[in-house]
């Protein structure tokens, strides 16, 4: 199955830094029902940024960032860290959700 989640998970790449970057993947099927669908609501944006609060701890694959022995730090570590900076979270937040490929005609490439 790691074929599978290789080929055809999409994946981006969002730089912190020169230095730091996460790779975040799409969120799946089960957690994608967790964004908000009604863009109409007066309220879209606002729920929109909590669910993908949520949902991005889960969905960091990969990340530039160790824990305190030097071991790769977990998806919710380096969440905790970001959302600390309210900029630089809600950067990050946007980058992501700009990246997903939610429509059939938009242009992506699945993670190699």
């Amino acid at each position: 199955m790691k074929l599978a989640n290789s080929n055809f998970v999409f994946t981006t790449k969002i730089a912190i830094d020169k230095e730091n970057f996460l790779e975040v993947r799409e969120p799946t099927m089960i957690e994608f029902q967790e964004i908000p669908s009604n863009t109409k609501d007066e309220d879209y944006s606002a729920k929109m940024f909590k669910a993908a609060r949520k949902l991005i701890p889960r969905c960091i694959v990969d990340s530039s960032f160790e824990d305190e022995n030097g071991e790769k730090a977990t998806g919710a570590a380096v969440w905790a860290e970001i959302e600390k900076s309210a900029s630089l979270s809600t950067r990050v937040v946007n980058d992501w959700l700009a990246s997903i490929p939610f429509r059939a005609d938009k242009n992506a490439t699945a993670s190699a």
